[in-house]
């Protein structure tokens, strides 16, 4: 009944540390192709600005934009979306 019990006990550490390993060995590839990094990390404000700015002076000008320049001028044009307008709602204007 010892040995029974010992053999089974052993069985059941070795299948748990089985499961383990190849958990641990899975590529981890996949995820870090979802997360997109942010084209303008690392920037202050002002910088984020004026490269902003930059941006869109040279898209205005037609001057041919890199791949990183065109991520960058899309953030940018992301972060303008979202700020808040200075503007009331038409209800309270029309008081």
């Amino acid at each position: 009944m010892k040995k029974a019990l010992l053999t089974a006990s052993a069985f059941l550490f070795a299948t748990v540390a089985y499961a383990a390993s190849s958990q641990t060995t899975e590529p981890k590839a996949p995820v870090a192709v979802k997360v997109k990094a942010d084209p303008l990390a690392g920037l202050t404000m002002d910088q984020q600005m004026e490269l902003c700015e930059r941006l869109e002076t040279l898209k205005t000008q037609s001057k041919p934009l890199t791949p990183k320049m065109q991520q960058q001028l899309k953030a940018c044009q992301a972060m303008s979306m979202d700020a808040p307008s200075d503007t009331a709602p038409d209800a309270t204007q029309d008081r």
